[in-house]
């Protein structure tokens, strides 16, 4: 059972319950930067974004159980050697006003039952102070329902952009959607203004940079660390094959040596795969990608060019190695038509290694235990292709934005944002154990090592998605060989973050990106998808990136670009 974003994952939170992990979630964890994005190296814990807008300041949270290995400033996550024997309190009042706060946020499994029927529900309502009404839509259907609310009159006081489909989010036209009908934070949340809400400040700067919308705070992020993604291995796999690798291996071609020990056709065994909506590995911001040195999405070449990873001989030399291996018979068969998720064969060990997203590397920990006493998933660290210095292609530090519709009072907005900090309290504190677990001995009861274990009835009431108007930051902590998972995945956020590229751009829109941009980059990978498997050459990949620039990456370019000059200035 690992503990994550401001929680249990969600295999941990109901999954042990019989119940599937939805393949959105899995690749949402931690989003992959979106395509239409640009990106170029930046500080994570930069104080201002585009605009000029100081970023709200980086308080951490003091807990009465100190983690075995810090975090910081920079979104590097706290872990723990054991569950927190003392929690602390990190609200001391209800923030409320007695009022009714709605919202409308993602589903993710089964609908719990309603307030009247939900002890749950009932003490988040009454910490609080609060009736809290939530409008819970299944992922599939959440781009339509809340695109529909949107064209009303009558907006829920919270409205979560989710990225569990598409990185970019749901909502078309978000400028025009935030500087008109939403409540700017600027003056409640910018430097320390957001002291007055210390679980919110608790959050990386980095993070708040997806808050920016025309250079203003216009959203509060559900935290994550800037870690995206992840070549994830089996380790007793490698042990077993007597292959020998400290944390990542030494090149390119010790990479492919490696696949090639780790290669049993007759026993059912593959060296690598991936989800098929990556292709190979190959989508922007991948951890595959990085091997190569190829931009986080886009970067600023040395006249102030924005320039596609697409455009760049790294890619191009990623797009080869991909092909070399897929001919060689190094990527399970199936890697062209998993739907996103090999995690399946991936436990059952017929594939060694797992280009996926760092929430799906978490959640594999306790699933391959699971599975098998003896299977282990480790995440490699950054390495380069050709030996030299290696780069992280950083995530965009969030997992969806909130906004707060228009008020009628400045005293009404901060009673929302007292909400808000309710649920970003953090692992270690009382309301996170409410937020997650419900109820003591209702919900959930401490078994013999102190661990929270939840009872039916709290697998069924937790389902309730109050943590999608925001949640905390990650804390690594898995019951699963507790002390070693804390290390290991510790370690390597760290080694991650040490060589990240990040996105300085976050908070600057591209309609373009959004209308255009998707069904582009479709295209293109399609193309791209045709080289790997050999139906193409790579000769071809020219073209596709040149369909690429007229159908929309010209188009985004110029708008991206028109946007850091306006940033700028």
């Amino acid at each position: 059972m690992s503990i994550s974003t401001g929680g249990i994952t969600r295999r941990g939170l109901i999954g042990a319950a019989g119940l599937g992990i939805p393949l959105a979630l899995l690749e949402a964890c931690a989003p992959a930067a979106p395509s239409a994005a640009p990106t170029s190296a930046a500080k994570p814990n930069a104080t201002s974004a585009p605009g000029g807008v100081p970023l709200p300041s980086y308080v951490p949270f003091k807990a009465q159980t100190q983690p075995d290995l810090p975090g910081n400033a920079n979104g590097l996550d706290p872990a723990y050697y054991n569950f927190p024997g003392q929690l602390t309190q990190t609200v001391a009042q209800p923030p409320g006003d007695g009022s009714d706060v709605s919202a409308i946020v993602v589903l993710t499994y089964a609908p719990p039952p309603g307030p009247e029927q939900n002890a749950a529900w009932q003490a988040v309502n009454k910490q609080l102070g609060v009736n809290l009404k939530l409008q819970m839509v299944p992922t599939a259907d959440y781009a339509a329902t809340v695109n529909t609310v949107l064209a009303g009159a009558d907006l829920p006081d919270f409205i979560y952009n989710a990225t569990t489909t598409q990185p970019l989010g749901v909502i078309p036209a978000i400028t025009q959607f935030a500087t008109t009908r939403c409540a700017d934070l600027t003056p409640h949340l910018s430097g320390d203004a957001i002291k007055d809400y210390p679980n919110l400040a608790n959050f990386s700067t980095y993070t708040w940079r997806s808050g920016v919308i025309a250079g203003k705070l216009y959203a509060v992020p559900s935290a994550r660390a800037p870690v995206g993604t992840a070549l994830a291995y089996r380790k007793d796999l490698f042990d077993q094959a007597g292959i020998q690798m400290d944390s990542a291996p030494k090149n390119a071609d010790d990479f492919k040596r490696i696949l090639q020990q780790l290669t049993k056709p007759d026993q059912n065994q593959w060296g690598i795969a991936s989800g098929g909506t990556s292709t190979f590995g190959l989508n922007s911001g991948s951890a595959f990608l990085a091997v190569f040195g190829a931009p986080n999405n886009w970067k600023l070449d040395s006249s102030g060019k924005l320039i596609k990873d697409y455009e760049t001989d790294e890619f191009k030399r990623a797009v080869g190695f991909a092909r070399d291996l897929w001919s060689a018979g190094l990527y399970h068969p199936n890697t062209p038509t998993y739907g996103g998720n090999g995690n399946p064969d991936y436990a059952a060990g017929r594939f060694a290694v797992q280009v996926s997203v760092w929430g799906q590397y978490i959640q594999n920990w306790d699933l391959l235990a699971s599975v098998n006493p003896n299977g282990k998933t480790y995440p490699m660290h950054p390495f380069a292709a050709d030996g030299g210095t290696p780069v992280y292609l950083a995530g965009n530090g969030n997992f969806g934005i909130t906004f707060i519709k228009q008020q009628p009072s400045a005293d009404r907005v901060k009673m929302l944002l007292r909400v808000a900090d309710f649920f970003a309290a953090p692992f270690g504190s009382q309301e996170w154990l409410l937020n997650y677990y419900g109820v003591k001995d209702i919900d959930y009861q401490f078994d013999n090592s102190g661990l929270p274990i939840q009872t039916d009835q709290g697998r069924a009431e937790l389902t309730a998605t109050w943590r999608y108007i925001t949640s905390p930051p990650y804390a690594l902590f898995d019951t699963v060989r507790s002390q070693e998972f804390a290390t290991v995945t510790h370690a390597a956020e760290e080694a991650m973050l040490a060589v990240a590229q990040f996105d300085p751009t976050l908070g600057l829109q591209s309609a373009s990106a959004f209308q255009l941009g998707i069904p582009a980059q479709t295209t293109f990978y399609a193309g791209v998808q045709d080289i790997v498997l050999g139906r193409r050459p790579l000769a071809d990949l020219d073209q596709l990136v040149s369909d690429w620039r007229n159908a929309a990456g010209d188009k985004i370019r110029g708008e991206y670009m028109e946007a850091l000059a306006a940033s700028r200035s």
